[in-house]
Parts: C-alpha cells; sequence; structure tokens
C-alpha cells in the first residue's frame, strides 16, 4: 500500500514522504485493512522493527485531527517513553481544523501528582504506572481520550508490570466504553485470547524488513537454526569478542547483551581493548570529541568518565544508571554507526530502537537482585534477536547464544532458537499485587459496593482467561484486611476510602507497606534519625526482593 493512498490528511503524507516512507511494510497494510483507521480495536503482533509504530501514529493523528481527541500513548519504561515522545514531535508542525497546531506532551515521573497540565496536549506518552497514578487521582482530561496505544502488551505476562498494564486498559474501558485501543505486542501464543479481552481485529505475522538467522556460537564455530555453520576468525581466546571483532571488520555492529549492568560494564571495557584498532583517524578524532560531551554532560562520575574511556575506542555501554544526557549520546553514536560495539542489560530489548547487524546473548540467564539468576522466557529471547539486523542497511541479521559446552549448545537450541514464545497469562491474582488495585478501585470513585468492584474486575484479562469468581475470595480477603487496617469504612452497603487511604493509593504505595510506616511511626519513636527512616522503609513489602519460579 502506497502511503499516497492512505485515508489520512495530506498534511501526515507529506511527512512520511519527506522521511523517505513511500510504501508502507506487509505488516502496516494488513493492519490498515483491519479497520484500524476507522475506529476498530487491534492488537498487531509483529516482530521488532516491523513498523508497529508508525501505525500508531498514524492512528494517532488520525483522531486529533478528524476526531478531535485525544491520544494516550502508554509504554512500560521511562527510556521508551522518551524515545516514542522524541518520533511523535516531528508531527508538531501539523495544524488542526480550529488552526492550532498538533501537541505532544510526555509524564513519566511523579506518582502523586494529577498534572492537570496534560490535558492540553493531544498526545500524551507515558508509562504504565503513570497512567495508573493518573487514573488513582482522577485526572479530569483522561475522561476525552479517545486513542489508547498499549506498547509491548505481552508484558501482561510479566509479574510487577503486566497486572499494572491490565488494570489500566480494563479502568480506560470502564470510563470510556467507546475508546478505541491498539495494542502493540510481539509475535506470541495466543494472541487471540488478548484480542478477545480487548474485544479487538488481530493481525499476527513474522514478517520482518531484514532477514533473521538464529544459531548458537561454540567456541569458533556458529550452528545455525537452518542447519548452516560458519567459522569466525579466532583474533583472541574470547568467542564473544571474536564474533565482535568479526562483525566489525565486515562493516557491521554489534550488540551484546549481559545479564547486569556490572556484566555490560565489564564486556563493554573487554571488547573496547580490540575495537579501537578497527577505527579509522577521522573516527576517533570525532569519538574523542563526543567523550568530551559525555564528561560535560551533567555530573562527572566514575561512570560517566568510564564511559567516556569506552567511546573513545567505539565502544559503550547502555543500561538503565545511566543519565538522560549519557543515554541519548550513547544511542544517537551507535545509530550513527560511530560506536561499533554497545553492550546492555536484557531491559533494551523491551522497546529502545537500537538494531544492530549481530546481536550477542552472552548469558541466557538474568539477574534479580534479592534472587539470583534465573533462565530468561523464550519471549525475552526472541525480544533480543528481534534487534538483530538494521533496516536500509543489513539483509541478514544475525542473532547468536553463546554456549560454553556441546550440551549447552544443544539445550540453548531447543529451549530457544527453535522454542516458540510463552503464552501469556494474567498475573493479577496476586494477594501483594491486587491489593493496591482494589483500595484504588474504591478510593478513586470507581465502585462503592462489593459488587461493584467484582463487576470491574470482572473486565481484566484475568477474569477472561479464568472466571471471575477465581479472583472474588482474594478481593473479600484484601476488603477485610484494608477495613481491619483502618483504610476503608462502611456505611450501609456502600464502601469508602478513609483519609488514610485514600493517601495510601494516590501515593502509589503497597497498602501492607503503609501499614509498617504506620506502625512504627505511632510508637514515637525518641530518637527518629534519616538512618532509621530508611531503615524503615528497607523494611516495607515494596522493597522486598520479588520471587520468581525457578
Amino acid at each position: 500500500m502506497k502511503i499516497a493512498e492512505l485515508p489520512v490528511p495530506e498534511q501526515v503524507k507529506e511527512i512520511l514522504l519527506r522521511m523517505g516512507i513511500a510504501e508502507l511494510y506487509p505488516p502496516q497494510a494488513e493492519a490498515i485493512q483491519a479497520g484500524v483507521l476507522e475506529g476498530k480495536n487491534l492488537v498487531l503482533a509483529s516482530p521488532t522493527a516491523s513498523g508497529k509504530t508508525l501505525i500508531a501514529e498514524l492512528c494517532s493523528l488520525k483522531h486529533v485531527l478528524e476526531r478531535n481527541g485525544k491520544a494516550v500513548y502508554l509504554t512500560p519504561l521511562r527510556a521508551l517513553a522518551n524515545e516514542k515522545f522524541d518520533e511523535f514531535k516531528k508531527y508538531a508542525g501539523i495544524s488542526k481544523a480550529d488552526g492550532r497546531r498538533v501537541s505532544v506532551g510526555i509524564s513519566t515521573g511523579d506518582f502523586d501528582s494529577n498534572d492537570p497540565w496534560l490535558g492540553r496536549y493531544d498526545i500524551i506518552v507515558s508509562t504504565n504506572e503513570k497512567a495508573d497514578s493518573l487514573l488513582r487521582h482522577r485526572a479530569k482530561w483522561m475522561e476525552d481520550i479517545s486513542l489508547i496505544v498499549a506498547d509491548e502488551v505481552h508484558l501482561l505476562n510479566e509479574a510487577e508490570r503486566g497486572p499494572t498494564l491490565e488494570v489500566v486498559l480494563a479502568r480506560l474501558m470502564q470510563i470510556n466504553p467507546s475508546i478505541q485501543i491498539l495494542a502493540l505486542s510481539a509475535t506470541i501464543n495466543n494472541v487471540e485470547e488478548i484480542a478477545a479481552w480487548l474485544k479487538a481485529q488481530y493481525v499476527i505475522t513474522e514478517w520482518r524488513p531484514v532477514t533473521l538467522k538464529e544459531g548458537i556460537l561454540l567456541h569458533e564455530e556458529i550452528q545455525y537454526k537452518d542447519g548452516d555453520a560458519r567459522k569466525i576468525d579466532r583474533k583472541t581466546a574470547n568467542p564473544v569478542i571474536n564474533l565482535v571483532l568479526n562483525t566489525i571488520k565486515t562493516g557491521g555492529q554489534a550488540l551484546v547483551f549481559a545479564s547486569t549492568r556490572q556484566n555490560s560494564v565489564a564486556w563493554a571495557k573487554k571488547i573496547a581493548d580490540y575495537t579501537a584498532e578497527a577505527l579509522s583517524k577521522p573516527l576517533k578524532r570525532a569519538l574523542e570529541h563526543e567523550a568530551e560531551k559525555i564528561l560535560s554532560a551533567g555530573e562527572r562520575t566514575r561512570i560517566s568518565e568510564s564511559l567516556a574511556a569506552l567511546v573513545k575506542c567505539g565502544a559503550a555501554f547502555h543500561h538503565a544508571g545511566l543519565g538522560g544526557a549519557h543515554r541519548h549520546i550513547i544511542e544517537d553514536l551507535f545509530r550513527h554507526g560511530k560506536i561499533k560495539a554497545l553492550t546492555a542489560t536484557p531491559t533494551l530489548a523491551f522497546g529502545v530502537n537500537l538494531p544492530a547487524r549481530t546481536v550477542i546473548i552472552q548469558d541466557y540467564r538474568r539477574w534479580e537482585p534479592g534472587y539470583g539468576y534465573y533462565p530468561i522466557s523464550v519471549l525475552e529471547y526472541k525480544q533480543m534477536a528481534g534487534r538483530a539486523g538494521r533496516p536500509k542497511y543489513d539483509k541478514v541479521g544475525e542473532a547468536v547464544l553463546v554456549a560454553k559446552t556441546a550440551d549447552e549448545a544443544d539445550y540453548l537450541m531447543s529451549s530457544y532458537v527453535l522454542a516458540h514464545p510463552e503464552r501469556i497469562w494474567s498475573r493479577l491474582a496476586v494477594e501483594r499485587i491486587i491489593r493496591g488495585h482494589v483500595l484504588a478501585t474504591i478510593a478513586s470513585d470507581f465502585a462503592h459496593t462489593e459488587n461493584g468492584i467484582y463487576d470491574f474486575f470482572a473486565k481484566t484479562f484475568y477474569a477472561h482467561q479464568y472466571d471471575v469468581k477465581a479472583i472474588k475470595s482474594i478481593i473479600a480477603k484484601i476488603l477485610r484486611y484494608l477495613y481491619d487496617e483502618e483504610m476503608l469504612e462502611v456505611f450501609g452497603n456502600e464502601i469508602y476510602a478513609t483519609k488514610f487511604g485514600k493517601r495510601v493509593s494516590e501515593l502509589y504505595i503497597d497498602p501492607a507497606s503503609a501499614v509498617v510506616i504506620r506502625d512504627a511511626l505511632s510508637r514515637k519513636p525518641e530518637c527518629l534519625t534519616e538512618f532509621s527512616l530508611l531503615h524503615l522503609i528497607a523494611h516495607t513489602p515494596d522493597m522486598e526482593p520479588v520471587m520468581r519460579p525457578h
């Protein structure tokens, strides 16, 4: 489908054509044919870099320019929210029917605010948690939302982030039954089930703009999924570094996923010892200038000094501990091909668009503080592998898992490369998780009777997959707990939040954490220091490690 044929305003087409986009990718054309621009709900499940964001942009502009609506784009991560905000800003010059220009806003922080200023914007980018917080504060402008875009909707499966996204979507469907929902997902097994919950059409495709080759690296040989194999030059004793150097030698870039922040820095340092030799003199001079920019951007720290030293060698690391300015510099350098090797933690796989010719997954285990190592899911692996191949630059992208033994190579091939992503299951029905959502339902005036609360949770993905009866006993237990802890009060058949309950909900903390803090402070300790307050906070359930199945 040609851009000129799209049923969108001419101003939008002109911007896309100026960007060099003349024709839609097949998944994008399928989404248009499914009626997404006509207001139909849609779940679009396709690989990384297949153009899902463009459909969200077209849909948002359709609402703003032709329906006088308001669009909200939900993301799981702040870094991803910032990236999407930057992408939407290119449309800020378009004029609306009333003569005003399209405005784009972003809100990712401060959960104790209703941010009324956001109501001025036509397109708002937000994290899932911030959107939940705004709903708890009953931000009036949220009633005007006509389109909600849920990015990375497969994260419904994640124990911590999933329930928040699930409740936000259910709440918005409750506030505005006519709202259009566009859910963007990786390719998963039960897309149809998510679509049925959202009353949506669905498009499932494996199409990618760049062919993906997946394989296992054992010593100096890569064994591919299709049975092919290739040897890599042995320049060092480390197979990962050898593969990185092999990629750079042939004009590509490498992205190495490490299990922890510390490991990502350590790998970047190992790789940088060799990448400097592959840089031309003009590129070395340019990178020295960029290293100075890193040191002058924000406070000079050990991290910024390490990063600047690595950038001079054409390598870098990327993790959540980087400041915003440093992250932007690194991302721009990698996108423009100046940084040849980038190491990152797995969170980079969810969202931030930094493709590389070769993706190396150095460890199939992930580190969780307070818990230890656990194997990543097939879905996480597929997300990381999906970063391989740069559209317009590479004909083939390569995703490689690293094995230490032949047995481990067989395990990785069968358990990850040849495996299908897991089904998505709701994670809502855990007492610790649902406690705050039950309180928020009452404190934010969404329901004031027991049946009203059950009716709301009947709209969730959990109730769609199982049965609301399965969650009723948990909700009843939580209501009793919240009443006993003086967060709720009852008048006849109606339930209301006390001042304490409302404040706990607004502060976006676990009610059980609020009880720990209240009980400790009510004892009126004689000597209250900053250290004792920190000790108290560390003792709350919000700070406990997340237990995961082994």
